[in-house]
């Protein structure tokens, strides 16, 4: 169990060095330490969740935009459009401190009106030329590191070389030969390095959060996973993975093969979500093409609709549980009529889903990480796993059309609604 004196310790919180005109933020003592060290080349950050990694380092970006002129990216290996940034972190970060007035922010741009800075959004994955474009580059932020490609790397290392420029890597650890960890944590890290471990125990902020009740609940559930998700430990036991078979990438989908969405409704903390996905049974696949979810309102709740369907007319099936806000969205012009859920249904569902490879587009971050961190519990005292899952990073796979056992039903549709694919 950690010191309670020193995990107190690492919850206090420091002014970061600031010049005149920036506002003033709070960062735990580690981000300080790392992200404003001088000199420094690299600066990595791994660990757990809820350290505010991400939250963190855009703190630290929009500081430094304000301070002088900056070329910053914000970089990961799969973007398939702005959504899929930091862009939108940023934005916040920017109203958070109240300097909103000081910024212009367009589609794909930030811009510091006074400094002129430039803050840029990409994705590695698809153009090699993208990478070697970053030349000249002061600071690169290169997010879910853990994702990036070896290729990816050997690139952009030395494309990354004005004089004085850093590198910002942040990731959740997996596995450790992926090559950031291989880079940073096997032996020696490069030159002018810091390599730092954070998780919510250095997170000031994790208590003001929902997170804590989630912590608990898969702690209490599966305390391996708990380690790997929460502490950062790699994650070595894929047998306690309720989707295995589950892998990153895109395919070619049949011009006859019609979408199939599911959405389902945040309670409390929890996010609202809807999915996209394609059932190919001749190959034995799923395709998760598209994703959104968030704590939204209900009257907000069509636009996360519409960010993924392609036309109002399109077959929603949601929870059954809200009849409120099936009604709601049903006023509002969409197609949404209420999921057929029965005892066993869950366990149907994965039944079902763990009969297919299951093919997450890169862009589909959410499912991603619900995929490596959704599991099975287990036994506390002799670690044998249970046949329950446990009740946490389930979200995007609650959705009828997934894990509600809808899935099975629903794929018949297919072919009917053609006309809707894109």
């Amino acid at each position: 169990m950690a010191d309670t004196n020193a995990l107190e310790r690492s919850r206090k919180t420091k002014a970061p060095p600031k010049e005149k005109g920036v506002a003033d933020a709070r960062l735990g003592q580690k981000f300080i330490d790392t992200l404003f060290a001088p000199d420094i080349r690299h600066k990595a950050l791994y660990g757990g969740r809820g350290g505010g990694k991400s939250w963190s380092i855009a703190t630290y970006l929009v500081i430094t935009a304000a301070k002088g002129r900056k070329r910053i990216v914000c970089a990961r290996q799969f973007q398939n459009s702005i959504r899929d940034s930091s862009k939108e972190l940023i934005e916040k970060i920017i109203r958070r401190l109240g300097l909103a007035d000081q910024f212009t922010v367009t589609d794909r741009y930030i811009f510091h009106n006074i400094t002129k800075t430039q803050f840029m959004f990409t994705g590695l994955e698809r153009n090699v030329e993208s990478i070697r474009s970053l030349e000249g580059a002061d600071i690169v932020w290169v997010e879910e590191a853990r994702t990036i490609s070896a290729k990816s790397m050997e690139i952009l290392l030395p494309t990354i070389r004005a004089p004085g420029s850093e590198i910002i890597w942040s990731w959740n650890p997996e596995d450790p030969d992926d090559p950031v960890d291989a880079y940073f944590r096997k032996g020696l890290p490069p030159p002018r390095s810091i390599v730092t471990k954070v998780d919510f125990h250095d997170n000031p902020f994790f208590e003001a959060t929902e997170m804590p009740s989630e912590l608990e609940t898969l702690k209490r559930g599966n305390y391996q996973r708990y380690l790997h998700v929460w502490e950062g430990a790699y994650d070595t036991r894929v047998e306690s993975k309720v989707f295995p078979n589950t892998r990153v990438g895109r395919l070619d989908i049949p011009p006859d093969t019609a979408p199939l969405y599911g959405m389902d409704f945040g309670f409390g903390s929890d996010p609202s979500f809807i999915v996209k996905l394609y059932v190919l049974n001749d190959t034995r696949q799923i395709y998760i093409a598209d994703e959104a979810f968030g704590r939204v309102t209900m009257d907000r709740l069509p636009n996360l609709a519409r960010s993924v369907i392609y036309r109002d007319d399109d077959l929603i099936r949601a929870d059954s549980s809200n009849p409120g806000a099936i009604e709601f969205l049903q006023s509002r012009g969409l197609n949404v009529l209420p999921a057929q859920k029965g005892p066993g249904s869950v366990k149907a569902g994965i039944l079902f889903l763990q009969g297919y490879e299951i093919v997450i587009d890169p862009s589909c971050a959410g499912m991603q990480d619900e995929a490596r961190l959704y599991s099975w519990m287990s036994d506390r005292l002799t670690g044998k796993i249970l046949p329950t899952p446990v009740d946490a990073s389930n979200h995007g796979w609650d959705p009828p059309g997934l894990s509600s056992g809808q899935a099975g039903r629903l794929h018949g549709a297919q072919g009917r609604r053609g006309s809707s694919c894109r």
